[in-house]
């Protein structure tokens, strides 16, 4: 009976050791998952110019794991991938129509594949082609199908954007490929140990049960022919000799348990090294990482406080934004045509162009304005609110400009690119504290909030006009002593004394609506602000002539001269740079400071 419960266990034992193998191979979950937009069970997306693809497909994996999901996306013709913050593409998206990849649905009927989740927004049918945006960390062009792995940033959140050119529709077919992360059954090592217990129980009841039918057969009666005193010695013998035979067998017995033992335990060490587990095993045909990736800003702590954001640009945004902005204006420079400036110059950088661009065709004399440097950037403050509009504040030293130059680029929108709203040369001495995009304390103050500076914007600009009109300002003890404005003052002195007959009257006006003012990371301010300069020239005497500005004057106010008797009016356009201190700035900090300066001139007329 033993020997039977033995084969049993024996026979059990080795069904839970195929079952604990199975479950590791035959019946083992896939090592890769797939989820498609073509499912039967989901309506295909309607078409759309723009499709936006989220940072969920990724959450199907897990947050610990090194692996990323791989994804196929399919279109007809050309289109182009599009990597930006979400904040971002969801800001040019706008009310346009769009797909939006949400995430993958793993929770579905049995039997069925996880699919992709689209969603459709109706809006806009068409839209302006993206491709060309300054918002997008980096972009690739793509054809037909293109296989990708989502490749981001670790920090914020990230979103693709994928359109055609605006008015034909967008790619919505995806396919979106990740690593199991669901382990294999809980039931292999209990199996394995099960079954290497009732193997061993198994083998010990048959080994039993045989031991039971030898000892069973030797106590026997007498053998015929055999007389009892031959009997009784031989059994002597026999059981001085069996105690030793049988402890052999006995041995032999023990030692044939014991190695089925070994074989069985090294069944189950071998079986619990053997195929690694999904979660921990990634495709063997993974696609290369995409082309679409981005970089992190620089710096991971700013320098005025903790920073919660990416900044609105990263450095590789930047760098590409000043190399369209420096390669238009070099364009128009060359051809001294304010018309090629138009999509990436505006404001004061726009209008002090166009005045230098006339100026000189009406004169030799009229210097050419200095290019707009890409490289290398010396300071750079961006600000933290990615609300539009956005300003950046770059300093760049350029081989062709005598002194670096202060430039400021404004983001109007979601939809159109940085432009260049004032570019001013420092200058010489000026200070100017270094900064880089790790800095997140780049505010954009208002022309009249005076909060943490030592005055508001606004009255700086006024003040400093008023102190370079006049040298005897009350405003002088609050400036920094600069070559520039002993220049300007030397100038203007000089220009009264050559002209005894006549009378000079300067007034220089800050044009409303032209100031912007960031708060730099010592807590100081830089604002920029634009002066009208206007210079009036009257004879003392009636009749008599005065003459000021010489062929330039004559040619700007369209007149055969440039002697009048009844007077003439002079406008100069200036762009003033200057450093506000913060409020708690002690001693020679404490003061307001020109840190940039440049003018053309921008009108004159006869009296």
């Amino acid at each position: 009976m033993r020997g039977i419960s033995g084969v049993v266990a024996l026979v059990l034992g080795l069904v839970a050791l195929f079952g604990a193998i199975g479950l590791q191979t035959v019946w083992a979950p896939p090592t890769a998952l797939t989820a498609s937009t073509n499912s039967a069970a989901v309506d295909a997306p309607a078409d759309a110019p723009l499709t936006v693809i989220t940072g969920g497909i990724n959450e199907v994996v897990d947050s610990g794991q090194d692996a990323a999901v791989e994804y196929t996306l399919t279109g007809d013709g050309d289109y182009t991938v599009m990597l930006g913050q979400t904040r971002d593409v969801e800001a040019w998206v706008g009310e346009a129509a769009h797909n939006t990849v949400t995430g993958i649905e793993t929770e579905v009927p049995d039997r069925q594949d996880p699919r992709v989740v689209v969603e459709h927004t109706e809006g806009e049918a068409t839209v302006p082609d993206p491709a060309g945006s300054d918002l997008w960390v980096d972009l690739q062009e793509a054809s037909g199908t293109i296989e990708q792995r989502w490749s981001v940033p670790s920090e914020g959140e990230w979103s693709l954007l994928v359109a055609a050119d605006g008015t034909e529709p967008a790619p919505a077919e995806m396919t979106v490929t990740w690593t199991n992360t669901v382990g294999d059954s809980p039931w292999i090592i209990p199996l394995f140990i099960i079954g290497a217990l009732l193997i061993l129980v198994g083998l010990a009841l048959i080994v039993w049960a045989i031991l039971r039918r030898r000892r069973g057969s030797g106590s026997g009666g007498q053998r015929p022919g055999q007389n009892p005193e031959q009997q009784s010695g031989r059994q002597g013998a026999a059981g001085a000799s069996g105690g030793v035979d049988g402890a052999g067998g006995a041995g032999a017995v023990h030692s044939r348990v014991a190695g089925a033992a070994v074989v069985v335990l090294t069944m189950v060490g071998l079986a619990g090294a053997g195929p690694a587990t999904a979660d921990s095993t990634a495709s063997p045909d993974a696609p290369s990482e995409s082309a679409v990736s981005s970089d992190a800003p620089s710096g991971d702590a700013p320098a005025g406080g903790e920073q919660e954001q990416y900044p609105i640009v990263t450095d590789s945004q930047l760098e590409r934004i000043l190399d369209k902005v420096a390669g238009v204006v070099a364009q128009g420079d060359e051809a001294q045509d304010a018309g090629e400036l138009a999509n990436r110059v505006s404001g004061s950088a726009l209008e002090m162009r166009e005045d230098n661009y006339e100026n000189r065709e009406l004169s030799e004399d009229v210097r050419a304005v200095e290019p707009v440097a890409a490289s290398p950037v010396v300071s750079v403050v961006a600000q933290p609110d990615p609300a539009f509009p956005r300003d950046l504040l770059v300093i760049t030293e350029g081989e062709g400009n005598s002194n670096p130059q202060l430039l400021v680029l404004r983001q109007e929108s979601a939809r159109t690119n940085y432009h260049l709203i004032s570019n001013t040369p420092m200058t010489p001495g000026a200070q100017f504290p270094s900064s880089d995009l790790s800095f997140g304390g780049g505010d954009v103050i208002a022309v009249g909030d005076s909060e943490g500076l030592a005055m508001s914007p606004g009255r700086a600009i006024t003040k400093v006009a008023q102190y370079l009109t006049d040298p005897e300002s009350g405003f002088a003890d609050q400036m920094v002593g600069n070559p520039a404005i002993e220049e300007i003052h030397k100038y203007q002195a000089e220009s009264e004394e050559a002209s005894p007959d006549a009378t000079i009257d300067i007034v220089r006006k800050a044009l409303q609506g032209e100031t912007t003012a960031m708060r730099l990371p010592d807590g100081s301010a830089l604002v920029v602000g634009v002066v009208d300069n206007i210079v009036d020239v009257t004879p003392n005497e009636p009749g008599a002539t005065v003459g000021i500005g010489g062929d330039l004057a004559m040619a700007k106010a369209g007149e055969d001269s440039n002697e009048t008797t009844s007077g003439i009016s002079m406008t100069y356009r200036e762009v003033l740079a200057v450093r506000v201190p913060a409020a708690d700035a002690a001693e020679d900090d404490a003061k307001v400071s020109l840190v940039g300066m440049t003018d053309e001139l921008h009108a004159v007329s006869f009296d």
